[in-house]
């Protein structure tokens, strides 16, 4: 049989997951108090009071089923980012295969200059392949991989 006090023993470490996925989004315990209060249906006081382990914030079953729910939710969106950054991953290896001989040529001309103390210009490959590897470069205004190919 499920207690009251089971609920409270096993929601709190599920509330503190929360939290500080929430404290890790926002950057503000306050906020991240307030998102985990809405994502649970109880006030950001009572959560605090309940990650301070206060006597007076008391986990009914109705806040055990919330908190289990949203925990839940946390856990099927961090699977879903992992699982697509896996498939990011597989592409990248798969360009990188594909790339065969090229890419070890690449690598070769990425060597760093032998002279020391000075300041070589860097091959084009180099851009190509930070480009080809970032997915946000032309997001922040670097130039894509084509354009540097292109000259």
């Amino acid at each position: 049989m499920f207690t009251n006090a089971d609920a409270q023993s096993q929601a709190l470490p599920l509330v503190h997951a929360l939290f500080r996925e929430a404290h890790w989004r926002s950057g503000s315990r306050m906020a991240a108090y307030d998102t985990v209060a809405g994502q649970i249906d109880r006030s950001p006081n009572w959560v605090r009071k309940l990650i301070g382990r206060r006597a007076d914030a008391v986990v009914e079953m109705r806040d055990w089923l919330n908190i289990s729910a949203a925990y839940d939710r946390l856990c099927a969106k961090l699977e879903s980012v992992a699982e697509h950054e896996e498939a990011r991953a597989a592409a990248l290896e798969e360009i990188l295969h594909e790339a065969g001989t090229a890419g070890e040529a690449l690598v070769e001309r990425q060597a760093p200059p032998a002279g020391r103390g000075t300041r070589a210009r860097r091959s084009p490959g180099t851009r190509v392949a930070a480009a080809a590897l970032d997915p946000r470069a032309t997001a922040r205004g670097v130039r894509s991989a084509e354009a540097v190919s292109r000259g």
